[in-house]
């Protein structure tokens, strides 16, 4: 069984943040709430579904309590890796009070009757503040679409694993790989097919004194598998919704916000990841004549966000022709610009944790098993935008 801190050693981490908050309001990276801004967050909370099972609370009454503490900081918050079972987060709901609501997708991930990668995606947002729109989706591919993929994957395969007519065992080996294609049950293919989970979009609309932000938020938790999968899948989700933001974007002046687990970590950097981004856009934008700008801004901050700050998995991104919202080259303005304006950030718990006492090792490391999967293995992050005015500071440069 996972470990996880004590009750008292909860307590002792609680009190310990109250007491780093009364100091600084963002203590830890923790957003404060403001009435001229708004808090966008996204988190991956592990295994996050049912309250309890046989064996007792499926998360320690300390994790749930540290949950509801995040997640009343946010306005608009995607939620990965909610699980069938939805317990955990009807309780969140009612523990938050009665200005919260949720909208959450099907399974996806898996097919009947097979085992799979499968999960829900939940956005869980203040009425007061986000009013929920027209639209609810997942994102996949067409039938046309997944039958061209899959005869390139098939091409694929059969390229790299059956050898040229003149080798003398070609038949044999050309009947090994037949029979085991037609098995396509667990078949791993070198090209990308379709999301094995189908990222889901929902419309919000967030109001302010002057004007609104229409939002088409995109929750997605990308393959976790090789590296060209992840590679593959980010790039196909990049692809769909630049296709789609010339109607979106373009026409309807809507804002495609992206909030996820994209398990990006198919380069060595940063910095090498943002530029094969701007690299990709810069040229589906000038072959498809496109007017969206991509900003993946935590490419540009030092935030590692898994637990054990290694990688830069979680993103909070936007593909916009709004001068609201900053291109990648106004990132470094970012908490400069006054309280209510253009912020991002993490919830660094693992030093909260650490500093606290009950989180740390002897030799002073983080005690990563005390609390990966009682509470999770990432760590929440938030973009902060004012609430629409007419003086809010536009990025026009």
């Amino acid at each position: 069984m996972a470990q996880h801190f004590t009750d008292t050693e909860w307590r002792e981490i609680e009190a310990h943040l109250d007491a780093a908050l009364a100091q600084n309001p963002e203590a830890y990276g923790l957003p404060e709430r403001r009435d001229g801004s708004v808090i966008l967050m996204s988190w991956n909370i592990r295994k996050f579904g049912a309250v309890a099972d046989r064996d007792g609370l499926k998360k320690s009454a300390g994790a749930t309590r540290m949950i509801e503490r995040i997640a009343a900081q946010a306005d608009l918050l995607a939620i990965q890796e909610q699980q069938e079972k939805t317990g955990a987060l009807e309780a969140l709901i009612t523990a938050l009070g009665g200005s919260h609501n949720v909208i959450y997708s099907d399974v996806t991930g898996r097919s009947p009757g097979y085992k799979g990668m499968s999960e829900r995606f939940a956005f869980l947002y203040r009425e007061d503040r986000v009013r929920l729109g027209h639209l609810a989706s997942d994102l996949s591919y067409d039938r046309t679409a997944i039958a061209a993929n899959m005869n390139e994957a098939l091409k694929a395969s059969f390229d790299t694993s059956v050898p040229g007519q003149d080798d003398p065992g070609y038949l044999e080996q050309l009947m090994n790989w037949v029979q085991n294609t037609t098995r396509l049950m667990g078949s791993q293919f070198s090209k990308f097919v379709q999301f094995i989970r189908s990222p889901y979009l929902v419309e919000f609309v967030i109001g302010g004194p002057d004007g609104q932000y229409e939002f088409y938020a995109v929750n997605a938790h990308l393959v976790s598998g090789k590296k060209n999968e992840r590679e593959q899948e980010f790039f196909a989700l990049l692809e769909w919704l630049l296709h789609d933001s010339r109607k979106t974007v373009g026409e309807r002046r809507k804002i495609i916000l992206i909030m996820g687990d994209l398990n990006m970590d198919f380069d060595s950097s940063n910095a090498d990841r943002r530029i094969g981004i701007e690299n990709y856009v810069t040229g589906i934008n000038a072959k498809r004549r496109l007017d969206a700008k991509v900003n993946f801004p935590f490419l540009d901050g030092s935030f590692n966000t898994n637990a054990r700050r290694t990688q830069t998995y979680d993103h909070i991104a936007w593909l916009a022709d709004d001068t609201r919202l900053p291109r990648g080259r106004h990132n470094g303005l970012a908490g400069t610009l006054g309280l209510d304006q253009f912020n991002y950030g993490m919830f660094d718990f693992v030093q909260l944790f650490t500093e606290a006492g009950p989180g740390r090792l002897p030799d002073g490391t983080p005690d990563y098993n005390r609390f990966a999967h009682d509470l999770s293995d990432h760590m929440p992050i938030w973009v902060r935008l004012p609430r629409p005015a007419s003086d809010q500071t536009r990025f026009t440069t």
